[in-house]
């Protein structure tokens, strides 16, 4: 491939994803690809935004966005733009082809650059939560919005970061990737599977990271109580037969909503499992979050004795970070 006249990454790069239709840009085969070897001018770039904002009239770019280059003498900062070296060549297929010789990061080479300058794990957990659910946050330069497409899944970024070890910040990328999951809905159940599945070390409850919006099939009673062929659940753990359940203010209100609740919890009884109710303000308290914890513990036949030190000072310090309050109300 020749290289490209102007290619955009790191956060620039996610906040194009989410706004461009994926119909109207192209993933290029997997191979060997070199960013620009220098920078636009001011007028190539603005002639450059003029075609693109032509070829995608919804795509959002706010300035000064990130470009890559292939050469450390070529980064440079402007009002308009901010330049980043990536000198490796990059394998797989790390590049969407927006048109007229434009080039955008895909979401994998994306979040390995932001890994590489990003110094909280929980912040890059989270946006690795995002990429790879179906919701989308100011985090990847977008207004919320829920029942979204996934940027990205785990395997993408595992295999992305497996074919370029040598790229600044695939090492990092790697190890957050044990702590992600799949198909989160919500930034808040995504708080929660943290919570709970982070090794003690980190603050978490070391229950593991559950499968999240996990279905599982109803037999014929669950079905001939419920009406439904299969059960959606918020964090699973399947071989346990374990649902945790994020009940959130907007989409469990409601005398029908909680009728609806109850026959699919007594429906997944039926069929041996447990559900485990969350509510707001459960996950937003210290003391309740710990209660529902141990109660997931013991269902899950885990050992409760902690083996870190100042534990208690490393919850409240993943609470911080998650942005959850740390009252004990």
């Amino acid at each position: 491939m020749a290289s490209p006249s102007i290619c955009f990454g790191y956060e620039t790069a996610l906040q194009i994803l989410r706004t461009t239709d994926p119909r109207e840009r192209t993933l290029l085969r997997s191979g060997a690809h070199t960013m620009p070897d220098r920078a636009p001018s001011m007028c190539a770039f603005r002639q450059a935004l003029e075609s693109l904002e032509t070829l995608h009239p919804s795509m959002m770019l706010e300035q000064p966005v990130h470009l890559l280059v292939s050469r450390v003498s070529q980064c440079r900062s402007t009002s308009a733009f901010t330049v980043r070296a990536c000198k490796t060549i990059v394998q797989g297929r790390p590049l969407h082809r927006l048109g007229n010789g434009a080039y955008v990061s895909a979401a994998p080479l994306a979040f390995v650059h932001i890994a590489a300058q990003e110094t909280s794990m929980i912040a890059l957990l989270e946006l690795g939560y995002e990429l790879c659910g179906s919701y989308q946050t100011r985090r990847t330069g977008t207004s919320s919005a829920y029942q979204v497409e996934p940027l990205s899944s785990i395997h993408a970024l595992a295999d992305f970061a497996t074919r370029n070890p040598s790229l600044r910040g695939a090492t990092k990328a790697a190890k957050t990737l044990r702590y992600l999951a799949d198909n989160s809905a919500s930034p808040r159940e995504t708080k929660k599977a943290i919570l709970l599945g982070l090794p003690m070390m980190y603050g978490g409850y070391g229950l593991g990271i559950p499968r999240m919006n996990y279905e599982v099939k109803a037999n014929p009673a669950a079905r001939a109580l419920t009406g439904k062929s299969c059960f959606r659940c918020d964090l699973c753990w399947p071989e346990a037969k374990l649902d945790v359940e994020y009940q959130s203010r907007e989409s469990h209100s409601g005398e029908e909503k909680r009728i609806e609740d109850s026959r699919r919890t007594n429906a997944l009884a039926s069929m041996g499992w447990t559900v485990v109710s969350v509510t707001n303000d459960e996950l937003d308290s210290l003391v309740a979050t710990d209660a529902i914890a141990d109660r997931i513990r013991k269902h899950l036949g885990k050992r409760s004795q902690v083996r870190v030190a100042n534990y208690h000072s490393r919850k409240l310090k993943l609470r911080r970070q998650l942005g959850l309050p740390i009252g004990y109300d």
